[in-house]
């Protein structure tokens, strides 16, 4: 008999025991401390396979782009931050990250689902929603600052994925998203990526921001977003109704939207309750959307949710290009880092534009988008008065003496009927 045994003892003597039990039936052995050990080691290696299979899906689903050659040698410089700040496991720890996020306005294959009220040029690829996300270094804040599709700029000198300059390079009064358009399409060998370092070009020698790395999504990506976290849910002050956006029907007050709605929604233009039509409309609507998807995700528990965390994580890997990170461990890093985030430091803000002369079009306004992008540059909150939004109009509108109207006034999310 082993010492390590344990047995129990029964007595079935009828003296009480004093001859001591009979050790044909008196021990028993009590085997359930090895019982309990090889389960738990079974759970253990079922949970690790999964774990290890989750894990190798996800990275799978990610892509990895390979994007040094095609980038601008001379760079905006990026800020050294001071913060002690430093989660284990972030590989941007103690640095701020300005993040450049693009919707792209794709009609091919499952994009066509999904209307831009005939916006679209055929097969060309444009970012329809463009806005640098900025992560403070002691990640504690998040700033999302939108850049209107239509600012005119100068096409960079973009190249194609084998290094000759894109059709359209330097070309002067284009609107901003035409700049990933040009450097999708890339003389016909063009990629996602290589429209992504266009547009990150041209966003960088707008504002002289240094940019850490892009995102880009298409209409169906969003989609499935959405319909991973089982939908959101956004009020509506009042009825919308547009032909052009799928036949778009919704009551005021609160409704639940799945992706596809809620793509029709952020990307309509003309109806009933989608104010003047224009972009600048449509990216206050943008907002609402991304902050009821921040919200539902951050509402989810971990542990209980973990299949719709899961998918949700699945979905974005799987929908989106992007050189933030070259595996899901890296962004896994990243995303855990804001784990203590609170969403009442999140702000939505679009640049300062006025309307251009040909009615279409916008212009930056330098005396106000300075201090946002010296913001976003040096890791500061950003300015919150002195801030002017227009929309274009039929006439030229260049006054930046007008009476200022703060974006920090326009809530994300309209008081009405949903109280």
């Amino acid at each position: 008999m082993s010492a390590d045994d344990d047995y129990d003892v029964i007595d079935d003597s009828d003296d009480g025991g004093a001859r001591g039990p009979r050790r044909s039936i008196g021990y028993r052995k009590r085997r359930w401390p090895k019982v309990v050990l090889i389960v738990v080691g079974c759970l253990v290696l079922v949970l690790g396979a999964g774990v290890g299979y989750a894990w190798w899906d996800l990275n799978n689903k990610l892509g990895d782009p390979d994007t040094s050659g095609m980038m601008n040698t001379s760079r905006p410089p990026t800020f050294s931050s001071t913060t002690s700040v430093k989660h284990p496991g972030d590989p941007y720890a103690g640095r701020a990250m300005n993040i450049l996020v693009m919707g792209v306005d794709s009609r091919l294959g499952e994009n066509g689902n999904y209307s831009g009220d005939g916006d679209e040029q055929g097969d060309m690829m444009r970012s329809d929603t463009t806005f640098i996300v900025h992560v403070s270094a002691d990640r504690t804040r998040v700033d999302l600052v939108s850049i209107p599709r239509d600012v005119l700029i100068i096409i960079p000198d973009c190249v194609d994925p084998e290094g000759n300059l894109v059709y359209g390079a330097g070309w002067a009064n284009m609107g901003f998203n035409a700049a990933f358009a040009y450097g999708a399409l890339g003389n016909e060998i063009g990629t996602v990526e290589s429209g992504a370092v266009c547009a990150l070009r041209a966003t960088e020698e707008m504002s002289n921001v240094h940019i850490d790395a892009f995102i880009v999504v298409d209409f169906a990506g969003m989609a499935r977003v959405v319909d991973s976290l089982g939908g959101v849910d956004m009020c509506l002050v009042e009825p919308v109704e547009s032909e052009l956006a799928g036949n778009l029907s919704l009551p005021a007050g609160w409704n639940h939207f799945d992706g596809t709605t809620a793509m029709q929604y952020a990307r309509a233009r003309t109806g009933l309750g989608l104010g003047d039509g224009s972009d600048l409309t449509r990216i206050k609507r943008q907002h609402a959307l991304i902050l009821s998807i921040v919200d539902k995700f951050y509402s989810l528990n971990y542990f209980s949710d973990f299949p719709k965390v899961y998918n949700f994580a699945g979905s974005v890997a799987e929908s989106v290009t992007t050189d933030l990170g070259s595996n899901i461990a890296q962004l896994a890093g990243f995303a855990f880092s804001l784990r203590d985030f609170s969403m009442s430091n999140m702000t939505f803000n679009m640049i300062p534009v006025s309307g251009a002369a040909d009615g279409v079009h916008v212009v930056l306004v330098p005396q106000l988008d300075q201090p946002i992008w010296d913001a976003l540059a040096t890791d500061q909150p950003l300015p919150t008065t002195g801030q002017t939004v227009e929309s274009p109009t039929e006439t030229p509108s260049f006054d930046p003496t007008a009476a200022p109207v703060d974006p920090g006034a326009d809530p994300v999310v309209p008081a009405g009927p949903c109280g």
